[in-house]
């Protein structure tokens, strides 16, 4: 049976790969470590916030990105005390930054034009709420694994939820 409405797909959207096109992630994240050197938490916790919570990059996708760029040595990282690095962009990383200002730049008016669409309000913490049910609702499933019934619950009380918002959307 078929759940979803509003003509998006199961994970982004109508037609959409992802937040940015293939390699707008590198972009994003060296002119970030332009302005400052940076954590990889530091980066997902500012393109959160840049784009008002609607984007926030897995450390899945940060931290081999880090790795790729540091690999190019676009970036250097070191190890502070307590073990976590810090990225720092290289004159390679700016020069190549440089031949790609178009690009850079597209993606940062991206990132503030959703900013500002749906920026403030309700929008940010209802993200964060969102994200947080999530985890919940995984870790309850992965405790109650094996039994059917609670299993059933649980759905039930999803599809509840999801029936809910469709008709808050919809009406």
């Amino acid at each position: 049976m078929h759940h979803r409405m509003w003509g998006e797909s199961r994970h982004h959207g109508p037609g959409r790969r992802g937040f940015f096109e293939r390699g707008g992630i590198i972009l994003v994240i060296l002119d970030l470590l332009r302005e400052q050197p940076r954590h990889g938490y530091d980066i997902i916790r500012e393109l959160e916030e840049r784009s008002s919570g609607f984007y926030s990059p897995s450390p899945g996708v940060v931290y081999p990105t880090l790795q790729s760029l540091e690999d190019r040595d676009f970036v250097t990282a070191a190890t502070e005390a307590g073990g976590k690095k810090i990225y720092s962009i290289t004159d390679a990383g700016l020069a190549w930054l440089d031949g790609h200002q178009e690009e850079t730049k597209r993606y940062k008016e991206h990132m503030a034009a959703i900013g500002k669409r749906i920026g403030g309000g309700e929008w940010p913490g209802a993200m964060r709420d969102m994200k947080w049910f999530i985890g919940d609702v995984a870790m309850a499933m992965h405790r109650v694994a094996g039994d059917a019934d609670k299993t059933r619950e649980i759905r039930e009380i999803i599809m509840d939820a999801k029936k809910r918002i469709d008709d808050i959307v919809t009406r």
